[in-house]
């Protein structure tokens, strides 16, 4: 979803005031200045003012014109030396390694953490962000929540951001905060590999399952796509199989995995989301006396605890997790003092089991 003209402007303009451009009190630029600035409507200026006067930057004064509020900056013995780390999971998966690597640079920084979940549940994620507006942090570490929908709690990153609270996004943004620094994987890239790597053993048959509701999910469904048109193979949708955060969490339809022996009736190979879904797929087919890989050979990402503690012959690129951590924090730590940061995607490791 594309991010609204007046929301853009309004988005630069609050970095220029928190950057001191505009002074505490001094008059803001006026509508016509800024109409000519941007090259935009006189409507669109008036929607990003009143945005930034709801926030409290800006004040409006009847007869005399716009000014930047007198709000107190914080002061360096005001800081928490707190940062929030808001992730989907926390004692499974990649995440103990991820946060791992955060807590490293913070700790090294003389920094603590607020650490919570949302367990990919944007009302969770609402009930978080609130509590971090009520017991402010210095700087927030985020993975984003089913970052392929449209996101209800943008207003709550904006009251964040608005208070100075800088922020820094793990895997994937949403499209209204993409200007914000992100710090992942490159995720097109891995699915590009996953299938130059099939196709290098001789698979032409290559199905795919994905993960819809997170950007990550959609991104390696790109790469996967652009692997197979480099090898010159079709793209077969009856051969791609989606699913959500929901479908994994509960039992039906796709977790019975009655749809597994027609899906893959024509494949010799197969590139999972990720490793959950990768061992989850294995023990299934193993049910079907299918076996791997000299049957089917599966391809994941992570190279996560699922993946090492399963012993299955998943073929599964390395996710850098621990320095996705360490990366985050640095970048969250170097805005706090007010230093320009750009965000960063790592490649992927190569797998430690190959045929």
């Amino acid at each position: 979803m594309a991010q609204h003209k007046y929301a853009i402007i309004a988005d630069k303009l609050r970095e220029e005031i928190r950057s001191g451009r505009y002074k505490q009190g001094e008059k803001f630029a006026t509508e016509l200045e800024l109409t000519e600035r941007f090259g935009v409507s006189r409507q669109t200026v008036r929607q990003a003012l009143s945005q930034l006067s709801s926030e409290g930057h800006l004040v409006q004064r009847q007869g005399s014109g716009t000014y930047v509020s007198e709000l107190q900056k914080k002061q360096k013995n005001e800081q928490t030396m707190t940062i929030g780390v808001l992730c989907s999971y926390i004692s499974n998966y990649i995440f103990p390694s991820l946060i791992r690597g955060i807590e490293q640079e913070l700790s090294a920084n003389g920094y603590g953490m607020r650490l919570a979940a949302t367990e990919n549940r944007l009302d969770n994620e609402a009930v978080q962000l609130r509590r971090y507006l009520e017991n402010p942090v210095d700087g927030l570490i985020v993975e984003g929540t089913k970052t392929t929908l449209p996101n209800p709690n943008i207003h709550l990153y904006r009251k964040l951001i608005s208070r100075g609270i800088p922020l820094v996004f793990l895997h994937a943004s949403y499209p209204e905060l993409s200007d914000k620094i992100l710090v992942g994987m490159q995720e097109e890239e891995g699915g590009r590999m996953a299938v130059e790597y099939l196709t290098s053993k001789g698979h032409t048959r290559i199905a795919g399952i994905f993960k819809s509701d997170d950007r990550q999910g959609l991104q390696r469904y790109s790469g996967f796509n652009e692997g197979l048109r480099q090898a010159g193979l079709a793209i077969d949708d009856s051969q791609v199989k989606w699913y959500t955060t929901e479908d994994w969490n509960r039992s039906g339809y796709f977790r019975e995995g009655s749809w597994i022996e027609e899906f893959l009736s024509d494949a010799t190979a197969v590139v999972c989301y990720n490793d959950q879904v990768a061992v989850w797929l294995v023990r299934q087919l193993e049910e079907r006396e299918i076996g791997v890989p000299q049957d089917m050979l599966v391809v994941s990402f992570d190279q996560s605890s699922y993946y090492e503690m399963s012993g299955l012959k998943i073929v599964s690129f390395s996710h850098r997790k621990e320095e996705i951590g360490r990366i985050a924090a640095q970048k969250i730590l170097r805005l706090i003092q007010g230093e320009a940061e750009t965000s960063v995607r790592l490649e992927w490791g190569k797998p430690d089991f190959v045929l």
